[in-house]
């Protein structure tokens, strides 16, 4: 057991070796702090004691904020918070291969809308460039379809 005399003689404890290590953890010892054993024993140095010197010599720790949860670093390139503005992007790609544009293109289009819609209501949603990405390829496809058809009917 020891007693943790200060810079300043102000006294504290007694505290038993893992006490103290905790207030050195803390930042409550001064560098010039000294250990006084409650046995009477010799003063010394709270530098003395290799786990308090441990502790008062560690390199100083600088918290890192972790990054919060809506900021996840892919959020930008897959908008998985939008479904229908991601979802929309896929099917309008599809919608591209000539007969599949007449369902998939409608599909993309609404789909890409509704996703425009959910962003607007809420930014942190991202998926606006999928979403205008559904809607154009899905008119695109659509047109693909609707010329591809008309070939066939005509020729």
């Amino acid at each position: 057991m020891y007693k943790v005399r200060t810079s300043n003689g102000d006294e504290y404890g007694p505290a038993d070796l893992d006490q103290i290590v905790q207030w050195a953890r803390e930042g409550r010892l001064d560098k010039d702090a000294l250990l006084v054993p409650a046995d009477g024993s010799e003063v010394k140095s709270v530098y003395a004691e290799p786990r308090v010197a441990a502790v008062l010599n560690a390199p100083p720790s600088i918290p890192v904020p972790l990054p919060k949860t809506d900021e996840a670093p892919l959020s930008g390139l897959i908008p998985y918070k939008n479904p229908p503005a991601l979802i929309g992007y896929y099917v309008s790609i599809f919608s591209c291969f000539p007969i599949l544009g007449l369902l998939l293109g409608p599909a993309a289009i609404v789909l890409g809308i509704i996703g425009i819609r959910r962003r607007k209501a809420d930014p942190k949603r991202r998926g606006l460039v999928h979403a205008w990405i559904a809607i154009s390829f899905g008119v695109i496809g659509t047109v693909i379809s609707l010329v591809t058809v008309a070939a066939l009917f005509l020729g």
